[in-house]
């Protein structure tokens, strides 16, 4: 078993994620975008290494194997969509047809 000292010294998952995108905006978008786009790619920000993959699990087993550390994170190549405004948009579509 861990103990919190060993605990600790892992990054915080929040930690991992804002450098991980901080990482992808800054050099790999405009790498990968052009010829990945709809791809995963998956990201260990302490090295700066990554894979590519049809999908987040295959592009994380692929950088896990590189990194059992761990610290990795993973998103779509290209625009995110924004489930937000998307539920906005349906929920103001339904209120509208819900008023005819």
């Amino acid at each position: 078993m861990l103990s919190p000292n060993q605990l600790s010294d892992k990054p915080a998952p929040s930690s991992i994620g804002t450098r991980g995108t901080a990482l992808y905006e800054s050099t790999l978008q405009a790498r990968l975008e052009p010829d990945y786009s709809g791809q995963f790619v998956a990201v260990h920000p302490d090295t700066q290494d990554y894979a590519v993959a049809s999908t987040s699990a295959d592009a994380l087993r692929a950088l896990y194997a590189r990194h059992p550390e761990g610290g990795l994170m993973v998103r779509r190549i290209g625009s995110e969509p924004e489930h937000g405004l998307a539920a906005r948009l349906l929920a103001g579509d339904a209120n509208a047809r819900q008023a005819q």
